[in-house]
């Protein structure tokens, strides 16, 4: 391939430039958060869960569009600087995204993502092994992009609809594009990866302390402090000391040109209930520690449940993909102890589920460390 002044010449890690752009996607995940507490129905849930899928795709397409790039390069620096500065509208009209800011939202989010697209294109002499492949993706986008900005200038109800075709249709460019030929830099993507995860496990336990703030520093207080440190640390070490490093070397292992499934399935796709898992602890924790006084609610005890779900079963599936077959079991077993702790205890207190969480977790954790160990035994 030609070179491009675009492209790096070598493998990099992960730059300033990209951790700068990350920050406001710490803003978008809190602000995610907050439109689900806002209204915490089903209906409101799936509102939710189609702007983080939004929120998401603009992220994971910069992490594909900034693997092969020279960051040190002035235009690439320039071009991602751009999206941080457009990806904060776009943070910052979440809350209000189905009223008043569907456009600003929209159209934040189609800036952000015609950033990356031109600038994947830019790079496309030095880096593409088949530039018919990025050309079906960037064609596929499109017509998600269309949906996304109809839907910003249309009805509440009918913006929905339109937001829900977009996020099929980016399924379809996904698909299509997955099969053909990427070579990606193992290392940097599952790092790139891998702080999104901190971000987000860094935003529920800035939902828990604003909540644990208002507390009088009694036993309460230490109970549900410590209840949310040991959930964060646990669900830490599952994801970083367990998973992590197995999910890099499967993607390192494909061949050139072949790693593009790996990084759609494992990543672009299967990190999304990793997060999605994460906020639903973080909601879940904030209406709990603002609520000591009250039963349990639905909505709390849904949270939390399909909190542990989608974090272990991200993983999990991730794992699956990568031919580690054992661990699936053990993360349904889990869930449903999980169910069954919260059932168990939502006649109690609620502070007392979200322990019971927490020690599932730190369980499932320890198990993860042993069989790991083991197997190096056995090796």
């Amino acid at each position: 391939a030609r070179a491009n002044v675009w492209t790096a010449t070598e493998p990099q890690g992960v730059t300033f430039v990209e951790l700068f752009f990350d920050l406001v996607f710490v803003f978008a995940i809190t602000s995610v958060t907050q439109l689900v507490l806002h209204d915490l129905d089903w209906a409101g849930v799936g509102k939710g869960l189609l702007i983080l899928w939004l929120v998401w795709w603009a992220w994971t397409q910069f992490t594909w569009t900034l693997n092969p790039a020279d960051t040190n390069h002035v235009g690439v620096r320039l071009v991602t600087l751009a999206a941080t500065a457009v990806a904060f509208f776009m943070a910052q009209a979440i809350p209000d995204a189905y009223d008043s800011a569907g456009a600003w939202f929209a159209f934040a989010y189609i800036g952000v993502r015609v950033l990356g697209l031109g600038l994947q294109l830019a790079q496309q002499s030095g880096v593409r092994d088949d530039v018919p492949t990025l050309l079906a993706w960037v064609s596929g986008s499109a017509f998600g992009l269309v949906a996304v900005a109809i839907g910003g200038l249309v009805e509440s109800e009918a913006r929905v609809i339109f937001w829900a075709v977009a996020v099929a249709l980016d399924l379809v460019a996904a698909g299509r594009a997955g099969r053909g030929s990427w070579t990606l830099n193992a290392a940097h993507f599952a790092e790139r990866h891998g702080l999104i995860v901190i971000i987000a496990l860094g935003e529920s336990l800035i939902a828990a302390g604003v909540a644990l703030a208002a507390l009088d520093r009694d036993f309460e207080f230490f109970v549900g402090t410590a209840s949310a440190v040991v959930l964060a640390c646990a669900a830490w070490w599952i994801y970083f000391a367990l998973a992590k490093e197995r999910l890099e070397e499967f993607l390192e292992a494909q061949p050139s040109g072949g790693s593009g499934t790996v990084g759609r399935d494992v990543y672009s796709w299967g990190h999304l209930p990793i997060i999605a898992g994460i906020i639903s602890f973080a909601v879940a924790a904030e209406q709990i520690l603002t609520h000591l006084d009250e039963e349990l609610s639905t909505e709390a005890l849904l949270a939390l449940s399909f909190g542990v779900v989608l974090y272990l079963g991200g993983i999990a599936a991730g794992l699956w993909r990568s031919g580690e077959r054992g661990v699936a079991p053990w993360a349904v077993a889990a869930a449903v102890a999980v169910g069954a702790a919260i059932a168990g205890s939502a006649v109690t207190s609620p502070l007392v589920s979200l322990a019971a969480v927490a020690a599932v977790l730190v369980a499932f954790a320890v198990w993860g460390q042993r069989s790991q160990r083991l197997l190096h035994q056995v090796s």
